[in-house]
């Protein structure tokens, strides 16, 4: 098997570097994706769009760009993403499996090994970050100690890659140095609140004052490192720290909300990434409220007032206003729907009778392994509750073709017809989760799937 791969990968990498023959000002980006889930991958800067490549007819894709700038660029694929680092007159092709995105992965040509060593530190990172939760009830000397302990591996695992290349440049250097330190630094962030949930304490431990040292060297105002996750998460954590510790010292600051938009507002300058943020931060105390999903007036007011993105607002507006359009302890107002067999019928025809979770789906916000089997979990707990799935996206051919979502019970999928009632209450795009009970009224009009408090409220409808 690996013999085989090898000689695809070697043929793809000829025909790359025969085509560049002709023209090595050119930076190529191109690759293979095995079992894809859309017939293109996007190439993006800075979370934008800049080319759509399409699959040719062996899945494999491949383009060249006149004086394209030195820096970290973005390919997505499906609702997965992956970082490439690109400098002008690089060739890189890569590889993967949609299966597993990231573990498939595999670059080749040249520039590669930079990539190549990005993944595996990603890699990396995500298993660390898995093992270090058990770590956080230490205490402060011994925690460091095991973070002292981690940044020892990875940078001497980043001078050895330095024996073996020629030329890195500052900004790749930069960007390393960020993957490397910044998820370790995320984790001293997140110290304070998962050591008091561990020892079940009252306050926050009491930290040193050398404990974040490192903040006297780090700015969250980096705008080439926004859209790079190990910074943004970084930052996030940072925020979230401040707004706890705020919570800890002033008993009239007791909303985390609040605190972490004012926080963001204080400390990010860069206008386009204090937006993302204080959409993040607002659309997360949606979905986390206590009752049915709201937002805090309080919190809505800071984001208005503060965010300039019109799309951003027009969403969250959406969003409070979706929220408000299905009442709870009334009946369910009957919308159209339609089958994978292209069958139209209405809501109320398929769930009459029957306690039902009807849930309004979209791969752009929740991974298809994720839905399958979040769903075969409800349905196997709940055998006698109805999960009606609506798929909010255009294409009806995915849940067919695409290999998580036809283990879907197709006779409960639907699609909405193009007037149908439900497109009132859908308006911000985003997936949402209505529980009726055999009589037809809704008993909870806005939730979702993952929620935490999704299982009390089915258990009554048991």
């Amino acid at each position: 098997m690996k013999y085989i791969i090898s000689v695809i990968l070697a043929i793809l990498t000829f025909s790359c570097k025969t085509a560049i023959k002709d023209d090595s000002s050119k930076t190529y980006f191109g690759g293979e994706i095995i079992n894809p889930k859309t017939n293109f991958v996007l190439f993006l800067k800075d979370d934008k769009v800049i080319d759509t490549l399409l699959l040719d007819k062996n899945n494999r894709f491949l383009n060249n760009y006149n004086s394209l700038n030195e820096g970290l660029y973005t390919f997505k694929h499906g609702n997965e993403f992956q970082y490439i680092y690109l400098k002008p007159t690089d060739s890189i092709l890569v590889r993967l499996n949609t299966w597993d995105f990231d573990e498939s992965l595999v670059y080749s040509g040249k520039g590669s090994s930079k990539n190549e060593f990005l993944i595996n530190l990603f890699l990396q990172n995500v298993k660390e970050e898995r093992e270090i939760y058990q770590y956080f009830g230490l205490n402060e000397p011994d925690f460091q100690r095991k973070i002292d302990s981690l940044s020892n591996e990875r940078m001497a695992i980043y001078n050895d890659f330095l024996t073996t290349e020629d030329e890195i440049s500052e900004g790749f250097k930069k960007l390393t140095s960020t993957a490397i330190h910044y998820p370790l630094y995320r984790l001293k962030e997140m110290y304070p609140y998962y050591n008091k949930r561990y020892h079940r304490l009252d306050k926050f431990p009491i930290i040193s004052d050398n404990f974040y040292n490192y903040r006297k060297s780090i700015s969250l105002n980096e705008e080439n490192l926004t859209s790079f996750y190990p910074y943004q998460n970084y930052v996030v954590s940072y925020l979230y720290n401040l707004s706890y510790q705020l919570k800890e010292n002033d008993s009239s600051k007791n909303n985390i909300t609040v605190n972490i938009l004012n926080s963001a507002t204080e400390h990010i300058n860069s206008n386009k990434f204090k937006n993302t943020l204080l959409k993040k931060f607002i659309v997360n105390d949606f979905f986390n409220s206590e009752s049915t999903c709201s937002i805090n007036q309080k919190a809505l007011d800071i984001f208005l007032e503060n965010c300039n993105n019109q799309l951003y607002i027009s969403q969250v507006k959406n969003l409070v206003n979706d929220s408000k359009f299905v009442s709870n302890n009334e009946p369910l107002h009957n919308f159209e729907i339609v089958s994978y067999n292209n069958i139209n019928s209405t809501i109320n025809d398929i769930t009459k009778g029957q306690n039902s979770v009807i849930y309004f789906w979209s791969t752009a916000y929740m991974s298809s392994d994720y839905l399958v089997s979040r769903i075969k979990y409800l349905e196997k707990r709940y055998p006698n509750i109805l999960f009606i799935g609506i798929n909010m996206e255009t294409s009806v051919e995915d849940i067919t073709t695409e290999p998580n979502l036809k283990l879907l019970n197709i006779t409960k999928q639907f699609k909405l017809t193009k007037d149908s009632f439900a497109h009132n209450y859908l308006t911000s795009n985003y997936p949402r989760t209505i529980i009726i009970n055999n009589n037809g009224e809704v008993k909870n009009g806005f939730t979702y799937l993952d929620s935490k408090k999704l299982n009390s409220e089915l258990n009554k409808l048991k």
